[in-house]
């Protein structure tokens, strides 16, 4: 599905392909989330790395890009380092380069990827600190405001983990994963990627009295109401709307 001349949200993934620079983009992997989580007490079954793998394969195998853009958070950890991370941060890597045959992996850092540099010499991938202009497309993360002024004619964002409620005629509520697209303050156009962690089914955007709270950057350029939100569903991205009128 193309929202734009340049983005094209790959159907039923989290993922969208930018033919210009080659590239799939993604956001918010959490890698290790599982081992984190069994420290805490908490054991769920080891499906986040299976299901990302899956779904870049998919989105390889459908527009054979030569890059693949991470838009931060790649780990799960604030303050420090879980072996899980770095363990599975590296099969990850392999898997692109060696199974995939994917040219360059390129990390936009988070606010969870403290000491994911110590990696870039044995495992060889390129790193930002926090925003990136790649081609025309200035990834940012989106715990802070991007700091660029010009050079691009797209922004594309993570970190908020965007998702929509819905529910039934009984009351029963649905969660699914979405992008969010539309256009900042100044005009540009914007666009929030779905978390790709399994576990992460989302923030419900439709729900947030002040989004402004969980990411500050919509305090002075962005009105979520008027983004239209692009739901994933089972094989399949649906255009649902502005989220304005998704509220309930």
């Amino acid at each position: 599905m193309m929202i734009n001349k340049e983005i094209e949200i790959l159907d039923g993934l989290p993922l969208i392909h930018i033919k210009s620079i080659s590239a799939i983009a993604c956001s918010d992997l959490h890698l290790g989330y599982e081992g984190v989580m069994a420290d805490r007490g908490v054991f769920l079954p080891k499906a986040n790395l299976k299901n990302i793998k899956e779904s870049i394969k998919l989105a390889v195998d459908s527009v054979n890009p030569r890059n693949i853009i991470i838009d931060g958070d790649i780990k799960n950890e604030f303050s420090k380092v879980h072996l899980e991370e770095f363990n599975e941060f590296r099969e990850l890597c392999i898997y692109l380069k060696e199974d995939l045959e994917l040219e360059n992996i390129i990390l936009i850092k988070g606010n969870h990827d403290n000491f994911i540099e110590r990696l870039k010499e044995s495992i060889g991938f390129r790193m930002y600190y926090q925003e990136g202009l790649i081609g025309k497309m200035l990834f940012f993360h989106g715990e802070e405001e991007p700091t660029a002024k010009s050079g691009y004619t797209h922004m594309i964002m993570g970190h908020l983990h965007p998702s929509i409620a819905l529910f039934n005629n009984v009351g029963i509520k649905e969660k699914l994963k979405c992008f969010l697209s539309g256009k900042t303050k100044k005009g540009k156009d914007i666009l929030i990627l779905p978390a790709m962690n399994y576990f992460a089914p989302g923030v419900d955007v439709n729900m947030e009295e002040d989004i402004s709270e969980l990411a500050p950057v919509f305090r002075n350029m962005l009105n979520v109401d008027e983004m239209d939100a692009y739901c994933i569903g089972e094989g399949e991205t649906l255009k649902f709307g502005k989220v304005g009128a998704l509220r309930y």
